[in-house]
C-alpha cells in the first residue's frame, strides 16, 4: 500500500469480510449497500506489523498519529488511526483519483462524522454531459440518492463538505458543458 487509493482498497476488503457484521448492520440501517456503492471499513489496524517506512507514509497522508498511549513493548509506537471503526467513503479529485475519507464512527454513543482533509468531491466530479445536478448537504446524503435509484440519465449528485461548497464544488459545476438546472437539497 502507497497511498489513499491502495488503503482504501483494502478497507473495501474489509467491509466484505465476515467479522465485519456491526458495519454492515450500520449500512443496512441507513439503507445503503456496499456492494453498489464505494465503501470500506476500517477496523483501524492496517499499520499492524507493517515496518516504519509504511507507518511513515501514512503519517504524512493524515490517516495515523503518533499517540501517547501505553505500548506492550518498549520499542513500539503507538498511533491514533483516522476513522477508526468507521465506515470510509473516498472522495476524488478530477483525475478520479482517491484525495480524501469521510468517515462515520458508528460505534459511539453517537456517531461522529469527519473528513480526512478538505480535498476532493464525493461521489465523484460530474460528467461534463450532465445536464441536471443534485447538491446535498451530506455524502450519506449523496450516497441515498444514488442508492435510489432516482437519478435518471445525465443527472449526477455533488455532496458539500460538511455543508460547504469548496473551491473543487465551483471547478466540478463550472466544467459542465450541459449543465440546465441544479437542485439544491437541504435539510
Amino acid at each position: 500500500m502507497q497511498n489513499l487509493e491502495d488503503l482504501f482498497h483494502s478497507f473495501e476488503t474489509g467491509i466484505r469480510s465476515i467479522k465485519a457484521t456491526k458495519p454492515k448492520e450500520y449500512l443496512n440501517s441507513l439503507g445503503l449497500d456496499y456492494a453498489e456503492l464505494r465503501i470500506g471499513f476500517n477496523s483501524g489496524q492496517f499499520h499492524h506489523n507493517k515496518d516504519q517506512q509504511f507507518k511513515d507514509r501514512f503519517e504524512a497522508l493524515g490517516v495515523l498519529k503518533k499517540s501517547d498511549a501505553g505500548v506492550q513493548k518498549s520499542t513500539m509506537t503507538a498511533y491514533t488511526v483516522f476513522g477508526r471503526y468507521g465506515v470510509v467513503f473516498p472522495l476524488f479529485d478530477k483525475e478520479n483519483t482517491i484525495v480524501n475519507y469521510f468517515t462515520v464512527r458508528f460505534g459511539l454513543n453517537s456517531p461522529v462524522e469527519d473528513y480526512l482533509n478538505a480535498d476532493g468531491v464525493y461521489p465523484a466530479y460530474p460528467h461534463a454531459l450532465t445536464k441536471r445536478l443534485y447538491v446535498v448537504p451530506t455524502v450519506i446524503d449523496a450516497a441515498s440518492l444514488i442508492q435510489s435509484k432516482a437519478l435518471e440519465n445525465k443527472d449526477a449528485v455533488l455532496a458539500l463538505h460538511n455543508g460547504q461548497l469548496l473551491p473543487q464544488h465551483m471547478e466540478a459545476i463550472e466544467q459542465l458543458q450541459e449543465l440546465e438546472e441544479i437542485i439544491i437539497i437541504k435539510r
